[in-house]
């Protein structure tokens, strides 16, 4: 495993210089000089724009803009919002779907229709995979086997049957919001 790790590592540092020598020859036909007597060059005879203190000013408040953009749209805050909104989604359903009471066929059926919704609304959130992996949304989706969760305020075993189902992906929910919290990307 060390020897594959190696030559990786050996192949990655030739490429880089190959592909450095490559830029440098570029630039050399193109501009006529390498890129350090470019930049010596420049850095002499600098271009009346350059030394324009409007130009520093502009340069200021670009600056800014892309400090605050940054700050407002990084990728963490974007992350936790996506963990947050599968939060909002658990809390629905705790709400809506379990402390629901349940008392006759249509009721059921109701209830029935509104957990697939959720289960579908969960899932198309999990599809997000610049947060989520594939297999995060297949553990949330495929439940296998489900224990009975003996759940005593049901109306009848089909809905007791999907309340257990419901368990299993609150717990499995509630693995993937750990599983994305912990990953460092």
């Amino acid at each position: 495993m060390k020897i594959k790790w190696f030559w990786m590592w050996i192949g990655g540092s030739i490429s880089r210089v190959a592909g450095t020598g490559l830029f440098i020859g570029i630039f050399t036909v193109i501009y006529g000089a390498t890129p350090g007597q470019a930049i010596a060059n420049l850095l002499t005879n600098l271009p009346p724009w350059l030394i324009n203190p409007w130009f520093k000013l502009a340069l200021v408040f670009i600056g800014l803009f892309i400090i605050g953009a940054s700050l407002h749209f990084n990728v963490w805050s974007l992350r936790q919002k996506a963990i947050d909104d599968l939060a909002e989604d658990l809390s629905w359903a705790i709400h809506n779907l379990l402390n629901k009471t349940v008392s006759n066929e249509s009721e059921v059926s109701q209830w029935e229709v509104d957990y697939k919704a959720w289960c579908k609304r969960v899932s198309v959130r999990l599809e997000s995979r610049a947060f989520f992996t594939r297999a995060d949304q297949l553990h949330f989706d495929r439940l296998g086997f489900v224990l009975q969760a003996n759940f005593t305020g049901s109306y009848n075993k089909y809905h007791e049957w999907l309340v257990s189902q419901l368990n299993l992906k609150f717990e499995r929910l509630r693995d993937v919001i750990n599983w994305s919290q912990m990953r460092k990307r």
